[in-house]
Order: structure tokens, then sequence, then C-alpha cells
């Protein structure tokens, strides 16, 4: 799933790694829930809005899913 966040990281040009350390998450965590296959904590969602400087929403981060951006991969 391609997700919001995904979206806007790789707009940003920004890695996995670099978020994620900034996060104080490991990169592999951060794929997974961009990947929608790990929840994330409403903390950590705060922390990623703010990280893009609001480009985001929690709700964007929360639930991925419910927002038309978001687009299956095979």
């Amino acid at each position: 799933m391609q997700t919001p966040l995904r979206k806007l990281r790789k707009a940003q040009g920004k890695t996995l790694s670099q978020v994620a350390e900034v996060l104080g998450i490991d990169p592999a965590t951060l794929s997974r829930i961009e990947r929608n296959e790990h929840s994330v904590s409403a903390v950590v969602a705060e922390r990623i809005c703010q990280l893009f400087d609001g480009e985001i929403t929690e709700l964007e981060v929360l639930y991925p899913e419910r927002f038309s951006g978001a687009i299956l991969e095979e």
C-alpha cells in the first residue's frame, strides 16, 4: 500500500533511515508503518506530523487506508 506517509517521505527525498533516526524507531518498523502492516502509536504519529511540518495529519498516519491517495501495490 502506498500510504500518504510513504508518498510524502519519498517526495521530500528522505530515506527510511533518516526519518526513523529522527523519530527514534527502527527503519524496519517505519517501513512496516508505511506499508500499513504495523500500527503506530498516537505519540509516534504526532512526531511524524511535526517532522513533516504538518504536511501530513495524524489521521493520515493512523488510518492511511481511509484516504483516497492510498493505492494498493501488487
